[in-house]
């Protein structure tokens, strides 16, 4: 049987590594990027506009944070940077730290 060369070899390992890494690393991406729209504003306007209304409890938003912004609407404060969110978001959009629930 023939022995393959160090470059063969180098290369066979690579392969091996990208298909064992990249459905994990896309899985995890596709993962974040749902999460992102679902705390995304225009997704809970679409879902208010449906009718699908997402309920709070009222105790648990204030020990979470929640506040009024200047314009109105109610935001959950990030602990670590301070970056406004939705209420209902369970991470920071700024630093993707997760929020207080």
């Amino acid at each position: 049987m023939d022995d393959p060369g160090t470059v063969e070899t180098i290369w066979r390992l690579a392969v091996a590594a990208f298909v064992m890494v990249a459905p994990t690393l896309l899985f995890l991406g596709l993962v974040r990027g749902l999460e992102r729209l679902r705390d995304d504003a225009f997704v809970e306007r679409w879902l208010h506009e449906q009718g699908h209304e997402l309920e709070d409890d009222v105790l648990t938003a204030l020990a979470s944070g929640v506040g009024v912004d200047a314009d109105g609407s109610s935001s959950l404060r990030c602990p670590g940077c301070g970056e406004s969110n939705t209420p209902n978001a369970r991470y920071c959009r700024n630093c993707l730290g997760r929020l207080p629930s």
